[in-house]
């Protein structure tokens, strides 16, 4: 069955394949391989009308095709179409037959992803490019000695296509949920895609025949999930196990050269690990995090624990930390600014309003005998009511007296002045000079001075932190 696969940089070929960048790297990598095979370079083709394209038309391409993706986003995704040999020989392995079958291929990668209003992509509304490779060695986690040649009728095609369409106005990320790209669908669809054209498929046309394809791409993809789930389960043979702890150890000589002294990974507990986790893809996926963090100068708190369970945890950072010098010496100047004593006489405008106070209450002039008595029986039923009204900004003390339903009230004036109104009459006073007549001074002072010395300090810092507001 032909394998489609959507390559993702964090699993497989993170440094050659990597796409937050230029295509460049991609495209000098697919050009080495084909020169290892003995050819001069890579041949690239793309859309019928685009014909033959080099390598640097195709970085020119891809890099010139990614407005609107912020800077470390992924700004093109690269596939691999992989036929059977036996699909490939139906083919007769020729290039022409190849590039028409991938060119149907990026019909249904564009076909298979779902945007609003159920619009759907064609292949030219896509920025791509192919090439096609008919070598294939042993590498990585394959079971076989590295470096040597697979069987004949190893054709496989590289596919470079831009994370944005071609008019830059819709992002295209086949590595997200299934809901907007469903890779299975692509991989069940595109494998009946080339079963057609060998004709070992053939559907009426009509909707009788839509239905059975559909069925089809159901059943295949549901053969593909089945397949998946049972590889990973897999039992492993001894020497297959050997093989691979021999990989990991090579791989850990070099992620434990890039760890500091104390974060190094214990070989031995690794082995563990991957043992435990079957050697599954999660594994080599966490520790490929493990490798890119200790790249960036990051550690990664309980790195084996992470291992078995796939989840990584961020250390911090070593390389950009640098150790702070000591403060300077404190300057003479400098001390005596933060040592200074106040001067006599400045001192806060709570301070100026208790003094103030204190001399206008010791002022007061004996009442006579119907003041006196109005006096008492107001201080019997006086209560204090403080009120912030927080849509006005303004602050107030109430005196109310219940038998005469009057009393006195402190609102703001203007920027620092204040206002008070006794039994109907007003006069204006500041924080630092308050200034009320003796009529108010019977209700306002006296039992309720400290109360009022109290509301004036609250009022006070309120009205401070309103202004730093």
């Amino acid at each position: 069955m032909l394998y489609a696969k959507v390559i993702n940089p964090a699993i497989h070929g993170r440094k050659v394949y990597a796409n937050t960048g230029s295509a460049r790297r991609t495209t000098n990598y697919l050009e080495q391989e084909a020169k290892q095979a003995g050819r001069e370079g890579a041949e690239f083709f793309g859309t019928e009308k685009a014909g033959v394209l080099s390598a640097d038309q195709v970085v020119e391409m891809l890099d010139n095709n990614h407005k609107g993706l912020r800077q470390g986003a992924a700004k093109f995704y690269s596939l691999v179409l992989s036929p059977e040999p036996s699909q490939t020989a139906y083919l007769g392995n020729d290039a022409r037959h190849l590039a028409a079958f991938t060119r149907a291929a990026m019909e249904l990668y564009a076909k298979n992803f779902s945007l609003e209003g159920n619009r759907k992509l064609g292949e030219s509304e896509l920025v791509w490019a192919a090439t096609i490779h008919r070598e294939r060695t042993y590498r990585g986690t394959d079971d076989g000695p590295q470096g040597q040649e697979k069987g004949p009728l190893q054709t496989h095609i590289h596919v470079l296509v831009s994370a944005r369409d071609r008019a830059q106005k819709i992002t295209l990320n086949p590595l997200g949920t299934a809901n907007r790209f469903d890779r299975v669908d692509f991989h069940a669809t595109v494998g009946i895609e080339i079963e057609e054209r060998i004709g070992k498929l053939r559907f009426e046309t009509g909707p009788l025949g839509d239905m059975r394809r559909r069925k089809l791409i159901w059943e295949r993809a549901e053969y593909i999930h089945r397949r998946a789930k049972e590889n990973s389960k897999r039992e492993l043979t001894p020497e297959k196990i050997g093989q691979k702890e021999t990989r990991l150890e090579a791989q850990l000589i070099r992620i434990n050269s890039k760890l500091i002294t104390g974060q190094k990974l214990d070989p031995d507990r690794v082995k563990e690990a991957a043992r435990e986790r079957n050697f599954d893809d999660v594994f080599y996926k966490t520790l490929g995090k493990i490798e890119r963090r200790a790249e960036a100068g990051r550690i990664t708190i309980d790195p084996i624990e992470h291992l078995t369970t796939g989840w990584v945890q961020q250390g911090v950072a070593f390389k950009k930390w640098q150790p702070q010098q000591a403060p300077p010496p404190m300057s003479r100047e400098l001390h005596d600014i933060l040592t200074r004593q106040p001067k006599p006489g400045v001192g806060s405008a709570v301070a100026a309003i208790e003094r103030r106070i204190q001399e206008l209450a010791s002022a007061t002039q004996p009442l006579n005998a119907s003041q006196q008595r109005e006096k008492e029986q107001i201080e019997r039923v006086c209560q204090a009511v403080i009120a912030d009204n927080h849509h006005t900004g303004s602050y107030h003390a109430i005196f109310v007296s219940e038998t005469s339903k009057q009393g006195i009230e402190v609102r703001e004036h203007s920027a620092g002045s204040f206002m008070l109104a006794v039994k109907g009459s007003q006069q204006e006073f500041s924080p630092r000079d308050l200034r009320v007549g003796e009529q108010s001074l019977s209700t306002f002072y006296n039992k309720q001075l400290d109360a009022n010395i109290a509301f004036l300090k609250a009022y006070e810092q309120e009205h401070n932190r309103e202004k730093a507001r």
